[in-house]
């Protein structure tokens, strides 16, 4: 069917973890600048609250891209960048990167043929076959490991299977995503950035504590209560308080300004959109979970939670005197699995931190993984208007 007017690109839509984003071939897009964040917005249908017009979702965790590429590192299968689009502002991020889609890149990378070494994956359920597929993240300049259970016979990734996660009906076949080689990835200056477990920021006289953390995505941790919170509301009541935006969105810019990553902190939307995290923690409502969490993105209150964040948190929660590890019971600190509880439910992570002859030889985390499912929604093309850009030969 001829297109006169618009340009199609090939790409499948696959939702990861608790969000769902467009996959392409780098090589099909145009170069990194101007011309590609213009064609990324209109394929999405941004600035549009609902995005109509587009692929996006009306919300941040379905408003993504991944760009995926072999890749020429030693050990490495494919390089993927993460690209959030967000919906109602004219703007793309490649800051930090998207522990959900990332864990939709090892299926697609299988399902395309682009691992050429067959590596043994990891699954807790010796009855499954896995297979290992190593990623290279270009926004956090980290290496991802991703276990993704195969049918053994073709050597494609499955989507069917018993394992379920918060915030995802049903259930689908298990894929950990081990980040432990993400410390560091964002600001480039370790576990704590700013050098301190603890920092103080100063909000309308009063002095609030913080801890930064820089592990999958790097994030700024302060107590609910000392913003007005219990940590046990729901994203949209947090979300619809817009005097309570403005003090969180202060705090994150403070924060992120404390490290260098912004000149003045009212221009930290400007300076750093998305990241870094504002994750707000307070001790457990129920013997279900270890902490309640609540990640502020984009000024809103994420639906579920980050797989980034959620990786973050539990790095953090294993630093002696951070605010995370302060809302934590003996019994949680002692224990290889962190139960976060989010808006939507509870995510666990499995975490360990190495010994202190590994940290000094920079080896934080013996393991920082979590679980989470995958599917492939669609294969197809989408398209973009031809006044945008009209394919690689015109570019």
């Amino acid at each position: 069917m001829a297109h006169v007017d618009q340009y199609g690109i090939a790409c499948a839509y696959i939702r990861g973890g608790t969000s769902k984003a467009l996959f392409f071939y780098e090589k099909d897009l145009p170069a990194p600048g101007p011309l590609r964040d213009t064609v990324f917005k209109r394929l999405m249908g941004t600035p549009d609250a609902y995005q109509i017009d587009g692929m996006g979702g009306a919300t941040t965790h379905t408003s993504k891209i991944a760009l995926i590429s072999p890749s020429s590192r030693e050990d490495v299968d494919v390089d993927f960048t993460f690209v959030q689009v967000l919906p109602n502002e004219d703007k793309v991020s490649y800051h930090g990167n998207c522990g959900n889609i990332s864990s939709a890149v090892g299926p697609f990378a299988l399902d395309e043929g682009l691992v050429k070494i067959v590596r043994k994956g990891y699954s807790a359920d010796e009855s499954l076959t896995a297979r290992e597929v190593r990623i290279y993240n270009t926004n956090t300049k980290s290496i991802l490991i991703s276990h993704v259970v195969i049918d053994p016979t073709t050597g494609f990734s499955l989507a069917t299977g018993g394992a379920s996660i918060a915030g995802v009906p049903g259930t689908g076949s298990p894929i950990l995503m081990e980040y432990s080689n993400t410390v560091g990835g964002h600001v480039g200056r370790g576990l704590l950035p700013s050098g301190n477990v603890i920092d103080h920021i100063t909000m309308g006289g009063k002095v609030i504590e913080i801890s930064v953390c820089d592990v999958g995505n790097y994030s700024i941790f302060a107590r609910a209560e000392d913003v007005g919170l219990t940590g046990s509301e729901t994203a949209s009541r947090i979300t619809s308080d817009s005097k309570l935006l403005a003090l969180l969105r202060e705090l994150r810019g403070k924060g992120a300004q404390l490290i260098g990553k912004c000149t003045d902190w009212e221009l930290v939307d400007e300076q750093c959109p998305g990241l870094p995290f504002l994750i707000l923690v307070a001790s457990p409502s129920s013997e279900e979970v270890d902490l309640n969490a609540r990640v502020i993105f984009a000024n809103r209150c994420h639906d579920t939670m980050p797989g980034t964040g959620a990786i973050c948190v539990a790095a953090a929660s294993r630093v002696e005197g951070s605010i995370v590890w302060k809302q934590l019971s003996d019994c949680s600190k002692a224990s290889n699995v962190l139960r976060i509880g989010h808006p939507a439910g509870t995510m666990p992570v499995f975490v360990k931190r190495s010994s202190e002859e590994a940290r000094r030889k920079g080896k934080e985390f013996e393991t920082l993984s979590f679980e989470r499912t995958s599917r492939r929604i669609m294969t197809g093309t989408v398209f973009v208007p031809k006044q945008i850009w009209a394919g690689p030969a015109q570019a």
